[in-house]
């Protein structure tokens, strides 16, 4: 009994479990971290390895050099085999499934593409834009242009996303030489829901298909009934 609680406590906890990334953008260039929980892992840039013994490299050269003309001798014994064989003539393609019995899936899918973006939860959204340069004038336009896009833009996207805190906003630095931004985003998903995502819309193309099965089946009866 003790045993199958932790097994159930464990698959609780990987089912709740936050899984997802992390992206910087910033003079360094882009970061992404994959994120577990509260633990990060740095996947890109990934770190430097140590500079190999030259004639391990050579040998590593050669060897891949020596595999490529294998594959290149093997593709084109393959194409010869090809053409050898006779064509077999064509099959004639299936017409297809009835307009009237995709719609339903059509309609289906649209949902599913709605619902896709509640899986994703954005824990924290950062974006600074500094605007500066030669010409203060137009800085200021552009900063003022900022703001409003801004505003409108983060209303947009609090209406369409789960985001738990946001930091979005220009910045005005006529000291700086040139336009920059930073930008820093953690988007999560967890197990739980997708597994939920997937079993909704799944169980729903199922039940489309048996729908479909039925409606065949009763029209092939109603067919042989007024064809004695």
């Amino acid at each position: 009994m003790k045993g199958l609680l932790i097994t159930l406590g464990i698959l609780l906890f990987l089912l709740l479990l936050p899984i997802g990334a992390r992206v910087i953008y910033n003079e360094k260039g882009v970061t992404v971290q994959l994120v577990l929980g509260l633990i990060r892992f740095r996947v890109f840039p990934a770190k430097p390895k140590p500079p190999e013994d030259p004639a391990v490299t050579k040998e590593k050269k050669r060897k891949k050099k020596l595999a490529a003309e294998e594959k290149k001798k093997k593709k084109e014994l393959k194409k010869l085999q090809t053409r050898e064989k006779p064509k077999k003539p064509k099959k004639k393609e299936p017409l297809g499934a009835m307009i009237k019995e995709f719609l339903p899936f059509v309609k289906l899918g649209l949902h599913a593409l709605g619902d896709l973006r509640k899986l994703f939860t954005v824990w924290k959204l950062k974006l600074r834009i500094t605007y500066g340069g030669g010409d203060a004038a137009a800085a200021a336009m552009n900063y003022g242009v900022a703001w409003g896009i801004c505003g409108a833009g983060m209303s947009l996207l609090t209406k369409a996303l789960r985001i738990h805190r946001y930091d979005v906003e220009p910045v005005l630095d006529y000291e700086c030489k040139d336009t920059r931004i930073v930008a820093d985003a953690i988007v999560t998903l967890t197990l739980w829901r997708v597994f939920g995502y997937l079993f909704r819309y799944g169980f729903g193309a199922v039940k489309l298909l048996m729908n479909n099965k039925k409606a065949k089946k009763e029209k092939a009866v109603q067919h042989e009934s007024s064809n004695p």
